[in-house]
């Protein structure tokens, strides 16, 4: 586990294993693993860094791809169910497999590549279709560093244990000072947050609900690899960030996905640190327009199946959808409501 300010980037605590007082091999520093469907933000924030938007739908479908060396290349979903159309922050919020691998081979590979290197990812990265879904491995501390530039709204801060030395008198002999440079831009960011707090309210996280405060808005993703032998959560909350891994050292199966395991290591944690929620500023290029959810369609508030989503600004759907509600009913509902304000 790794606990970060995610204000900051100061590394608040690091446990390698269930012994927290052995002193050799650090899993949090050391483990490389399958990140899993933690890699999504990423191939979704390159994606509406490509044009998409929120309310895009992907198709939720099955792909076969010949790959250079002969084999095929046909991932599932985890439920093995296609879902058809869906709009692009539901998928992300059901971590459907199938519609983002198809999401990242429309706007390539090497796009979520370079937008992981932006995100805090130093090594070196194969652009294999694999990496959409997480086959990558990483450290927690390496996953920590991606989570912590998404929490401080697109500002690359890399993570820091030491703030000063001093010598034996207290006299300060270095210092290392906050870094911080942006390297995706806040307004992309802020769509993705938006999508990563429903992945919490409605999707694979909802778990945390049942057990935190309501009002405690949260941000993050479930990851679980092949074979369910890495169970992942990394999220976030106003002044508090975590990534969990759970996994066994010979790399067998578990009974636990990253919903089952991880998030409820994560949530734990946060019911007993009782942390600030996480409030995001809306940055002055975001507006939020009422969308049809079966069409992706402008919608009215008012309308059966809208909700209300971000987009950079000018880049909401122009055409609306009939859903039979006229400004006589809505001048009538209008002035119903009045009665209860």
């Amino acid at each position: 586990m790794v606990v970060t300010d995610p204000q900051t980037g100061d590394a608040l605590a690091l446990i390698g294993g269930r012994d927290t007082r052995f002193q050799g091999f650090n899993r949090a520093l050391d483990a490389d693993r399958s990140i899993g469907s933690l890699v999504k933000p990423a191939v979704y924030l390159a994606a509406l860094e490509q044009g998409y938007t929120l309310a895009s739908p992907l198709e939720d479908e099955p792909i076969r791809l010949k790959l250079p060396n002969g084999d095929v290349w046909a991932p599932d979903n985890f439920d093995h169910q296609a879902h058809g159309l869906v709009p692009l922050h539901q998928a992300l919020a059901k971590s459907y497999n199938l519609a983002t691998a198809q999401l990242g081979l429309e706007i390539g590979v090497d796009k979520v590549v370079d937008m992981l290197h932006r995100l805090g990812i130093e090594r070196d990265l194969n652009a294999y279709p694999a990496l959409l879904l997480g086959g990558q491995t990483m450290s927690p501390v390496e996953v920590a560093n991606i989570y912590q530039t998404i929490a401080a709204n697109g500002f690359q801060t890399p993570l820091r244990a030491i703030r000063m030395v001093t010598d034996a008198e207290g006299q300060e002999l270095s210092r290392y000072p906050f870094q911080v440079r942006q390297t995706v831009p806040v307004e992309l960011v802020h769509l993705i947050q938006y999508a990563m707090q429903e992945v919490a309210r409605e999707g694979t996280a909802r778990y945390l609900y049942s057990q935190l405060p309501a009002d405690l808005n949260v941000a993050g993703k479930t990851g679980t690899s092949n074979g369910q032998r890495d169970s992942w959560f990394a999220g976030f909350t106003g002044n508090r960030l975590a990534v969990v891994w759970l996994g066994r050292d010979d790399n067998e199966r578990m009974p636990i996905t990253g919903s089952s395991g991880a998030l409820r290591v994560w949530t734990d944690f946060m019911r007993r640190e009782q942390p600030q929620p996480y409030l995001a500023s809306m940055p002055d290029d975001i507006e939020y327009v009422w969308i049809d959810e079966a069409t992706g369609l402008r919608s009215d508030q008012y309308c059966e199946g809208s909700r209300q989503l971000p987009f950079l600004v000018g880049t909401a759907p122009l055409q609306a959808v009939d859903c039979g509600l006229g400004d006589p009913v809505r001048e009538s509902v209008d002035w119903f409501r009045s009665w209860f304000r």
